[in-house]
């Protein structure tokens, strides 16, 4: 048996795969079994992966009908046979160091999961436009006790799942998978809002390790879809469940702010500019759509905003506030700012 599973969902990305691979074959750490799910590629990625597996017996390939990112994701951890689970995306990059030294970590402490950072890089026809990383959290074990102590460095270590490694016991324990239904994004959330629910014990290191590469002009839809909207509503809705499970509904309600008012302006953001042949109403009216999730059911009257302000700031509070007063339009504005056009 390996000690870590590493799994790669591909999918039409040749350009990329193949510096990929390259990035995980190369770590220091060499106990690893690299599962490759060839998710139906109508390009060469199914042909990199069976010449990559001929050169490596570490390698496993999987060749499937395609089914999105968590069916691949899926597919590799029902054979997976490391202690534990790490996964990386087919045009991303693993960084030096990242299984040697998170698999010391997770097993000095016997951790269920461990949590590292990210570099993100923002490209556009292949020019840089933004380089950032994970920032928020500091390195330090923390028992599975006292999870709901440490929840806010917790939840700041982010929600790529390519961010960390997970006992496959404690994943196999809970049935912990990811949900198919999700096609068009928040798949990682929900992923690491289930394993939440079940109180691990994480290890949370804040080097960076890991280099999430973000094309645009490769990732992103002109067009909008509804499975987006509604996959982050799921999300929401369990994360508020995750809040009340730990009975920090109350205790952290400033944390909670901040999610909705940062999910708040994803929305908008999603419903931009950039969405080309949508009239102002359309996308309204997706806000409208979105503002029917049930944690938004309650109202933020003036005087919780003005509590809220001094742990969250103007922003969060402000922008919770108005969207539970339907101030739809405003809020479009406001967020979308000088990229405004009214179509």
């Amino acid at each position: 048996m390996a000690d870590i599973s590493v799994i790669v969902p591909v999918y039409n990305s040749e350009r990329y795969l193949e510096k990929t691979l390259n990035s995980i074959l190369k770590q220091s750490f060499r106990d690893f079994e690299l599962i490759l799910v060839d998710d139906g590629s109508a390009d060469l990625s199914g042909e990199i992966c069976d010449k990559y597996a001929e050169k490596d017996k570490r390698i496993v390939v999987i060749h499937k009908k395609n089914g999105g990112i968590c069916s691949a994701r899926n597919a590799g951890m029902e054979i997976a046979k490391g202690q534990y689970i790490a996964f990386c995306d087919n045009d991303d990059l693993y960084l030096d160091g990242l299984l040697e030294d998170n698999y010391y970590l997770a097993d000095k402490y016997d951790a269920d999961v461990v949590r590292f950072s990210r570099r993100r890089t923002d490209s556009l026809n292949g020019k840089v436009i933004a380089v950032r990383e994970t920032k928020g959290f500091q390195t330090g074990y923390i028992p599975s006790s006292k999870f709901e102590k440490f929840y806010e460095q917790i939840n700041n270590a982010g929600e790529g799942v390519w961010a960390g490694l997970y006992k496959r016991e404690f994943l196999e324990k809970y049935n912990i998978k990811f949900n198919e239904n999700m096609k068009y994004g928040y798949e990682d959330l929900y992923f690491m809002i289930q394993i939440y629910m079940h109180q691990p014990s994480i290890v949370l290191n804040s080097k960076v390790y890991y280099h999430w590469i973000m094309r645009y002009d490769h990732s992103t839809s002109a067009k909008i879809n509804k499975n987006n909207i509604d996959s982050l509503m799921v999300c929401l809705l369990e994360k508020w469940n995750l809040y009340k499970k730990y009975r920090m509904e109350e205790t952290k309600k400033y944390l909670w702010i901040k999610e909705l008012s940062a999910r708040i302006c994803q929305v908008i953001k999603y419903v931009g500019p950039e969405k080309a042949g949508l009239k102002l109403k359309e996308r309204i009216d997706v806000i409208k759509y979105f503002a029917t999730c049930s944690v938004f059911d309650e109202r933020f009257r003036f005087n919780t905003m003005l509590k809220m302000i001094k742990q969250t700031g103007v922003g969060s509070a402000g922008i919770c506030w108005m969207f539970s007063h339907r101030l739809y339009f405003v809020l479009y504005c406001l967020i979308i700012g000088k990229n405004f056009r009214m179509y």
